[in-house]
């Protein structure tokens, strides 16, 4: 199990990186693509209780970035793709673990509809973001996306190899 959460982390880290230097890349460019849109979500709700157990007045004593600052938005970007490291290597990757392109690549396109179809509709951008991007700036998202995901399977797959049953999961 040891070697299994220290093997997702590191993929989780090295990913996302993957996945906000391609974002970035579409900045570079002038390519709008979908960004914080999870963020934008949970915002409203999440501050509400966090505010109620006086985590918010804590947080801003400790001087920590307010949540419409890049920082703190990198850092839920971060660790949203870190906590989907962690699914990916203990419910997504034992599901097949002879196949982690397929596998990756299904969970892409499962999350990929999620936002699509939930979380940037409820924040008004409309399915992928069409609201307020073009086809190229959904295309980069989802291409981004899909990155983070294969990147995940294949630097997990790296550290992590396959444990075979004399060997446990340490």
């Amino acid at each position: 199990m040891h070697v299994r959460l220290a093997a997702s982390l590191v993929a989780g880290v090295l990913a996302i990186c993957v996945n906000t230097f391609a974002l970035m890349l579409a900045d570079v460019i002038s390519l709008p693509t979908s960004h914080g849109g999870l963020l934008r979500l949970v915002r409203p709700w999440s501050m509400l209780l966090l505010s109620m157990v006086g985590l918010t007045d804590a947080w801003s004593r400790i001087g920590g970035p307010p949540s419409a600052s890049p920082a703190f938005q990198i850092s839920f970007h971060f660790m949203v793709g870190i906590a989907m490291s962690i699914f990916y290597a203990f419910v997504v990757e034992p599901l097949d673990e002879d196949r982690p392109i397929a596998v990756a690549l299904a969970f892409a396109a499962i999350v990929w509809l999620v936002n699509a179809a939930v979380v940037l509709p409820l924040t008004d951008e409309g399915f992928a973001g069409r609201a307020h991007l073009t086809f190229a700036g959904m295309a980069w998202f989802a291409a981004a996306h899909t990155l983070f995901f294969v990147a995940v399977a294949l630097i997990y797959r790296s550290f992590h190899g396959r444990a075979s049953p004399a060997q446990g999961d340490g």
